[in-house]
């Protein structure tokens, strides 16, 4: 029977018919390897014609749905096509390269017409939705910052308006920021003109056809916190956007300026520009005005524009940005030297204070994370000696206390991470035992160093990883004493909670993606297990196995399940329930790791689970899948 509705729902969705007496047959090889991907540009594998015979395509069970498997000569897996909604049609079409899926069409309303399209492991992280199912994404649910960028060379070189247009954020989606009125004002302004801009550049016939994508940069992203200039929410976004571009064998910089993260979706809010901008360079969010002195790095210089020498300088080092992009490896440490250079450069043409320990702060970055990322070992010692420089001007108070932490803070990080850690004959108990030490001692040293609360915040998740619960909460007591209003706070206070609940009760409240309640209070009588979990971890899914099992066999009267989802995407756990059977409820807030739900708990990584008594009392909150059902026979 299997064997024979899956055959017809196959055929149906192939647009082939079939009599009942050819119903148990099944499509061929070669029909099935005709199928294409509706996007076009999809890496996936395909066997040599002379191959084909050598295929084969077989019906099984994927994930508890219905699927036909076609895979190549050597048995690797080239096709899945599946239907995951049990109405005998399939809906789910999958394309593989070298054994991994890289690309499906999915039909999510069963009209027989894909409407969704998602990109996986190599080909990236795009989810693009097609309302009118004609083949062509009217909008992006998931798109990353780099594959923006490729999208809107593309759309220049295609001359493809709409593609382009489906990049830039939207009036609704500025709405449901939260913004200020005036900044809200502005933003509607430049994403209203943004199109514009594209046509002016692709009119302009500087990209042909063979113009392509080859790189990417930026500042890396910041969260701008609720509050700046009126704003309600935090707002995670990307300033400075470039892409290298070649264009007719030459590179060229195409500036993109600010992005912002929409739910998972990165959206441009201007057009974009060949060459030098310093308007798009300057940045929408991180540029100073002097009703925000202060937030974020210097992009521009307060009191008025900079001085000649400093635009001389902002030009080299746009220019040396550049360099470093399309630079080989063995080039890039000489060239970082000469940014760091200019950097300090400019840090010392800064008319006050707070400027000069911007630019500087932006130096400490910079050669931390290019001694982590290794194209600049040399950061280290760099790092080193500008601590050994700045401290003299501390001790006069030229320069404050703290903008020595943040240079010690950082040099620390490239020696654990980009020296330690990358040791591959590194001995993991030790290294992470000195690294605890260090922390230790620069808490001591700056106990008031605005870096003080991220230190506190990995020593006490270091002594959690080590089995310390006791000197965790030690740490975290220590960020809500000394650091009260830092953004480590709210979860410090959760986890304090979880790491002293054993024999206690806890509060466990939400609303399940079901648009049911769950309220922990009301499950008395029964042992209670919580798992903290995301799609991410194989961990996690591989539990539902274990959980699966057990539900089955006490659920009801002796066991409840609560899943606690920390998604960043609620649409990910949508998607995931819809092939995997989990009945119990699952809460989801949004925010993931700093959603609500996470933080009252003091959740930074899963898998978790948290097993309650029937009386209400935490028995463990470190239990794995294996001792659950040792645990349940003694609480049962």
């Amino acid at each position: 029977m299997f064997r024979s509705l899956v055959a017809v729902g196959m055929l149906v969705c192939l647009g082939w018919t079939v009599s009942p007496a050819d119903s148990w047959a099944a499509p061929s090889v070669a029909d099935a390897l005709e199928l294409m991907p509706v996007q076009p540009q999809v890496p996936f594998d395909s066997p040599q014609a002379e191959d084909v015979e050598k295929c084969t395509i077989k019906p099984a069970k994927v994930n508890g749905a219905t699927a036909w498997i076609i895979r190549g000569p050597n048995g690797d897996l080239l096709r899945r096509f599946t239907d995951s909604d049990g109405d005998n049609v399939v809906d789910t079409w999958s394309y593989f390269r070298d054994g991994l899926e890289i690309y499906r069409d999915i039909d999510s309303d069963g009209s027989g017409k894909a409407d969704q399209y998602r990109w996986f492991h190599g080909a990236g992280a795009r989810w693009g939705i097609d309302e009118d199912e004609d083949g062509s994404i009217d909008r992006w649910k998931l798109i990353s910052a780099e594959e923006v960028a490729e999208e809107v060379v593309e759309a220049l070189r295609t001359h493809d308006k709409a593609r382009f247009q489906r990049l830039v954020i939207t009036e609704r989606e500025i709405q449901k920021l939260e913004l200020g009125a005036t900044q809200a004002s502005q933003l509607a302004e430049r994403s209203a003109a943004a199109t514009a801009k594209f046509n002016q550049l692709h009119t302009a016939g500087s990209f042909k056809e063979d113009s392509e994508f080859s790189d990417f940069g930026g500042l890396r992203p910041g969260m701008v916190p609720a509050g700046i200039k009126g704003s309600a929410k935090d707002v995670l976004v990307y300033e400075s956007v470039w892409a290298m571009v070649r264009i007719g064998g030459e590179h060229q910089q195409l500036q993109l300026g600010t992005m912002i993260n929409v739910a998972g979706a990165w959206k441009l809010i201007d057009g974009p520009t060949l060459g030098n901008s310093q308007d798009l360079a300057n940045g929408f969010f991180f540029s100073q005005d002097p009703s925000n002195i202060g937030e974020g790095p210097p992009a521009t210089i307060a009191n008025g524009a900079p001085s000649e020498k400093m635009q001389d300088v902002l030009t080299e080092l746009e220019k040396l940005d550049q360099q470093i992009a399309s630079s080989s490896v063995d080039k890039k440490p000489a060239l970082n030297t000469q940014r760091a250079q200019l950097l300090l450069q400019l840090a010392n043409l800064m008319p006050n204070k707070s400027d000069k320990e911007q630019w500087l702060r932006q130096l400490a970055d910079m050669l931390s994370a290019a001694a982590q990322d290794g194209s600049y070992p040399q950061g280290i010692e760099y790092l080193k000696k500008m601590e050994e420089k700045l401290a003299p001007r501390v001790q006069v108070g030229e320069l404050s206390g703290d903008l020595l932490a943040y240079f010690k803070f950082h040099r620390m990080l490239a020696e654990y991470y980009g020296v330690t850690m990358a040791d591959p004959k590194i001995d993991y108990a030790k290294a992470q035992a000195e690294w605890l030490e260090d922390l230790e001692a620069f808490v001591e040293e700056y106990p008031k160093s605005n870096l003080g609360a991220e230190a506190l915040r990995q020593l006490a998740m270091g002594s959690e990883m080590s089995g310390d619960s006791e000197a965790a909460v030690q740490w975290y007591r220590q960020i809500l004493e000394n650091h009260p209003k830092s953004a480590a706070t709210s979860m410090a206070r959760g986890a304090v909670v979880r790491l002293t609940s054993e024999g206690k009760e806890i509060s466990l409240k939400g609303t399940a993606v079901d648009g049911g309640q769950f309220d922990l209070s009301q499950h008395r009588g029964k042992a209670v297990l919580i798992q903290y979990w995301a799609t991410s971890s194989e961990t996690c899914k591989a539990d539902h196995a274990v959980l699966n099992a057990l539900y089955s066999k006490y659920g009801g009267k002796r066991l409840a399940i609560v899943g606690v989802n920390l998604d960043f995407s609620r649409d990910s756990l949508l998607d995931y329930l819809k092939s995997n059977r989990l009945p119990w409820k699952q809460l989801y807030e949004q925010g993931g790791f700093d959603s609500r739900l996470a933080h009252e708990m003091g959740v930074v990584t899963v898998p978790l689970m948290v097993l309650i008594d029937p009386q209400g009392n935490v028995v463990s909150t470190t239990i794995q899948a294996a001792e659950l059902e040792t645990e349940l026979k003694k609480l049962f």
